[in-house]
């Protein structure tokens, strides 16, 4: 008996199959349940995005001036070659130190194949700049263009190791090169006709040796120096180096 009670409670229609309107019934509380339970979720999902909000969105990196990127570009340039040599230097090389793409290169530098003379274009241009520069200042005493001239070679800008294994880099192949030989020499005239465009300027005793054996002279003493110096800092200091091309200058030519 117990057990046919159960069996009529639980299928109803007195122990028959439930009725389609039963099935109607039980379905649509079924739907309403789920409905429920599914707003209910999306309820407290709202309510959570609410709560944790989206972190602020990262601020672009600012797109370098071509000018600037070129300089980076230059500037690890220099430090492969003087870690690395000519041979190590190449263009992959360069773009994975810089992080950059080969295209990016080749937009900007003429012919990326040629990159290392490109580099020593860059850097004897600018180094005569900077020297042209000094002798442009109207506002300097002769004496003092000249002293400033010297210490333009002697700055942290050109006087460093990196800079040194770069140069030791472009003498191989002025050597090799004649395109690297013939920017050598223009480079080295244009500075001979700046240092003796400054001597020129000095006021003097009279009693002083040609303007170009003076420039021969304390050209060979500038070269030399920044070399000691560049090769062991230690041994001649910055300051030291600068003074004696200033001694060199006055020995040679004495003020008036």
């Amino acid at each position: 008996m117990a057990g046919a009670q159960e069996r009529v409670s639980l299928t109803g229609c007195g122990g028959q199959r439930p009725c389609g309107r039963q099935l109607s019934n039980l379905a649509r509380r079924k739907m309403r349940g789920l409905l429920g339970a599914s707003r209910g979720q999306s309820m407290i999902k709202t309510a959570s995005a609410a709560i944790i909000t989206d972190p602020p969105p990262r601020p672009r990196a600012r797109r370098q001036a071509p000018t600037v990127r070129r300089q980076d570009l230059l500037a690890v340039t220099v430090s492969c070659l003087a870690r690395l040599g000519p041979r190590g230097t190449t263009g992959r090389e360069i773009c994975r130190q810089a992080g950059v793409s080969h295209g990016l290169l080749r937009h900007y530098f003429n012919n990326p194949e040629n990159l290392l003379f490109e580099t020593y274009e860059e850097l004897c241009d600018h180094f005569i700049a900077r020297f042209e520069a000094v002798l442009d200042d109207e506002t300097l005493a002769p004496w003092d263009a000249l002293d400033r001239f010297f210490a333009v070679l002697y700055s942290e800008e050109w006087a460093n190791t990196d800079l040194l294994g770069a140069w030791m880099a472009f003498w191989s192949m002025v050597r090799t090169n004649a395109d690297f030989a013939a920017k050598s020499e223009e480079h080295n005239a244009r500075l001979r006709e700046l240092l003796a465009l400054a001597i020129s300027r000095l006021p003097t005793t009279g009693h002083t040796v040609k303007t170009e054996d003076a420039v021969v002279i304390i050209s060979a003493v500038m070269d030399g120096l920044w070399l000691d110096y560049c090769l062991s800092p230690t041994r001649t200091s910055r300051e030291r180096a600068l003074e004696l091309c200033c001694l060199t200058a006055r020995r040679l030519i004495p003020p008036a």
